[in-house]
């Protein structure tokens, strides 16, 4: 009986664990991103662009942990289907972190616009925010702490947005080359689709508050 509960403690621990390295894991690809943006040097963005590559699959391997213990642990410290939807939409992120990566890379980017590099901005600080949230879930009575976070990336995703469609409307009235024109609204749209998806972790934080702290998320 001991070890039931013994194990029971620890697995459940291993969930918050386990989401801490997810979280921080985007992180270091938004900051790698960033870097890309601001590099003058196709060797420097190469390399960078690499090593988001193997984060980007150090991420599903993290991802892939949170599922496999779901399956073995009886007794979750969250309700199961806020883990695994929690855990898929950190996931998100990186993976379309990933995306921008790979077509600027693919595309053969060697200009990035300022809209460019502000979204990307917004990426790291949107994906700084989720880690710190992250990191308090195993404080119940951090739930307006967490609120008050999800409420600064839902305003990230906003001026994202905004930045986006002023990107995109210049970039159709003054981009004469189709190609050109092309390549950047993909990257553009991947860059905002991952504002998107950050936002997207703030309502499985909310929904979390809901129902494993019994906080209100209007508090």
């Amino acid at each position: 009986m001991g070890r039931f509960f013994q194990d029971y403690f620890l697995n459940g621990a291993q969930f918050y664990n386990l989401f801490d390295q997810a979280a921080d894991n985007a992180v270091e690809m938004a900051g790698l991103l960033v870097n890309a943006v601001n590099s003058d040097l196709a060797d420097d963005r190469e390399v960078i662009f690499k090593q988001i590559d193997r984060l980007e699959n150090i991420g599903d391997d993290i991802t892939h942990k949170i599922y496999l213990a779901l399956d073995k642990v009886i007794f979750t410290p969250l309700n199961r289907p806020d883990i695994h939807t929690l855990a898929s939409a950190i996931d998100d992120v990186a993976d379309f972190i990933h995306e921008a990566s790979e077509r600027m890379y693919l595309y053969n980017i060697t200009e990035f616009t300022s809209s460019m590099i502000e979204i990307a901005d917004i990426v790291l600080e949107a994906s700084k925010e989720i880690k710190k949230s992250v990191n308090m879930l195993s404080a119940s009575a951090k739930g307006a702490l967490i609120l008050e976070s999800c409420r600064h990336i839902k305003q990230l995703e906003h001026n994202s947005d905004q930045i986006y469609y002023n990107a995109l409307a210049d970039l159709f009235a003054n981009e004469k080359n189709a190609i050109t024109l092309i390549k950047y609204r993909e990257i553009l749209y991947s860059l905002e689709t991952t504002t998107n998806k950050c936002k997207s972790v703030t309502d499985v934080l909310k929904t979390i508050l809901v129902n494993s702290f019994n906080f209100s998320a209007n508090s």
